[in-house]
């Protein structure tokens, strides 16, 4: 039984401490070998978009070793060597859009001084413009991997702040798009999708992956996989719980499974609370450890939602304005819904929405509770239990 972490999201430190990891690079390979790729993808939080971001990082490093009994390993992919720009802003929440600038500035000046580069530029856009050319002009193609590219502004949405830290963004994305000539392969990953007229207004060249079927099982866990990857877990599982296999696997699959980012794809589990349950041997709500989105809750103050039968176009979940909230994409991006099945209306596709397991409705219910009342959190525990 190979050690399994949820907190570990450094691919070379996952392989080289013996980690389990489910071989995601038949996928990853589709990305990779293309001679040029820019792409954007959005999942909810806990789902390993950061271990995504950290396992392309090694591989344009060529640093093949570690992905030995990998299927990358055994394909015609030729580990050229290329200079990367890691951009991880999980941790760059800011309370001002000047804060935001100076928190983008200081992650530019990081990297620049990690590839021994001096930045003269006055502004972070346009220190990551000459951090980019500078690379080029040195090491040929660069890669650009930018992780959480929303996490400065999901503080902020439905709020003044918003529009000048939108702007702040805007223009510092815009030097992806500006930059294109120069790059091997772009990556910027979120929990939001913003509409085409604000952040992404000049980014139109990134290739959306959200909701494409070739990306659908691309991040979180197949049902095959979780059998595959897992087995003595799941008898471990099932010896502590004195159930039979057949009805530990109905149970993960009730409890955790279900999320779809396509109306043709499987349904995946959310990787993070599998894991921790065959850690914990317990069946638990993972997910509401992980946080509340307080923004959703004051937004379902204003607009609430019935989510009895909910039936709606692709338009309607596909993306928002931080001006101008939709609470019903932004469950959906949050992981708190998501597509149960697609039909076609005429020319029109209608997809209903549900959550996707029983975690996710007990989590719905308890920062609902927590958020529209003033219970203790025993006694929410004690009312919905």
């Amino acid at each position: 039984m190979k050690p399994l972490t949820t907190s570990i999201y450094t691919f070379s430190d996952l392989i080289r401490g013996g980690n389990q990891y489910v071989d995601k690079t038949p996928w990853i390979y589709n990305l990779v070998s293309e001679y040029k790729g820019q792409y954007f993808l959005a999942r909810p939080r806990r789902f390993g978009k950061s271990l995504l971001v950290s396992t392309l990082k090694s591989i344009f490093l060529g640093q093949r070793e570690l992905f030995n009994g990998l299927y990358l390993a055994e394909t015609d992919y030729d580990w050229q060597t290329y200079p990367v720009i890691h951009l991880d802003l999980g941790d760059r929440a800011a309370a001002t859009a000047e804060q935001v600038e100076e928190s983008l500035g200081a992650c530019i000046a990081e990297q620049a001084a990690a590839a021994d580069i001096s930045i003269n530029s006055a502004t972070a856009a346009s220190g990551f413009r000459e951090l980019i050319l500078k690379l080029y002009e040195r090491n040929g193609p660069v890669v650009i991997l930018i992780d959480e590219y929303d996490k400065p502004l999901l503080g902020h949405l439905g709020q003044a702040s918003a529009l000048e830290i939108q702007n702040v963004l805007k223009r510092f994305y815009s030097v992806v798009k500006t930059t294109e000539p120069y790059q091997r392969f772009v990556l910027l990953t979120g929990v939001s999708k913003f509409s085409k007229v604000s952040v992404f207004s000049d980014l139109n060249n990134l290739t959306d992956l959200t909701m494409d079927r070739s990306a659908a099982t691309l991040l979180g866990y197949t049902q095959e996989e979780v059998e595959q990857y897992f087995p003595d877990y799941i008898e471990r599982l099932a010896q502590d719980q004195g159930l039979t296999r057949t009805r530990i696997i109905d149970t993960l699959r009730d409890w955790y499974n279900g999320y779809r980012f396509h109306e043709d794809s499987e349904a995946i589990y959310n990787p993070v609370s599998v894991m921790k349950c065959f850690q914990h041997c317990e069946f638990r709500n993972y997910w509401f450890e992980t946080g509340t989105p307080t923004f959703l809750i004051r937004l379902l103050r204003q607009h609430p939602v019935d989510l009895s039968d909910l039936v709606v176009p692709e338009t309607a979940f596909s993306a928002y304005e931080p001006d101008d909230l939709d609470p019903l994409p932004l469950l959906v991006q949050t992981g708190y819904l998501t597509i149960k099945e697609a039909t076609m209306m005429g020319r029109r596709r209608q997809y209903r929405l549900a959550m996707p397991n029983y975690e996710i409705e007990e989590s719905f219910s308890m920062w609902l509770a927590e958020g529209f009342c003033d219970a203790s959190q025993e006694e929410l525990n004690s009312a919905l239990n």
